[in-house]
C-alpha cells in the first residue's frame, strides 16, 4: 500500500472511516500499479507522494461508485436518495481521470521505454 490512513485524513483530507478506506486501498493500490504498469512501487520523492494522492483519490472514487453516484436529493423521514445518471463513463475511466489528476506530472503513466 502507497498511502496509510494517516496520510488519506492528514495530507488528503479525505472522509472516510478507517475500515472502508483500508478496505477500498487493496483495489486502489491495484489501479494505480496497472495505470502506471507497476512503476509506482519504485516511485521516489515527489513521485512517490503523487502516487499516494493517487491511491486516495482513487479510493474516494471507488466509494463514490459503491454509493452510487453523485446525489440529487435525500429525505430524511423517509430515507430516500436520488442520484444523477450523469455522463456514461466506464468505471476504468472514472477511476484513471481521478488518479490521473496527481499522475500526469510524473512520467510513471508513460507506455513507452
Amino acid at each position: 500500500m502507497y498511502a496509510d490512513f494517516s496520510f488519506y485524513v492528514g495530507e488528503y483530507f479525505g472522509l472516510l472511516k478507517e475500515e472502508e478506506f483500508d478496505r477500498l486501498s487493496v483495489r486502489a493500490k491495484a489501479e494505480i500499479d496497472r495505470l502506471t504498469f507497476g512503476r509506482a512501487a519504485t516511485a521516489t520523492e515527489g513521485a512517490l507522494h503523487a502516487v499516494k494522492l493517487a491511491q486516495c483519490a482513487v479510493v474516494d472514487e471507488l466509494a463514490y461508485m459503491e454509493q452510487g453516484g453523485e446525489i440529487t436529493s435525500e429525505s430524511n423521514d423517509g430515507v430516500s436518495r436520488s442520484y444523477a445518471a450523469g455522463v456514461a463513463r466506464s468505471k476504468a475511466q472514472r477511476i484513471a481521470e481521478a488518479a490521473k489528476v496527481y499522475l500526469n506530472m510524473t512520467s510513471l503513466c508513460f507506455a513507452g521505454v
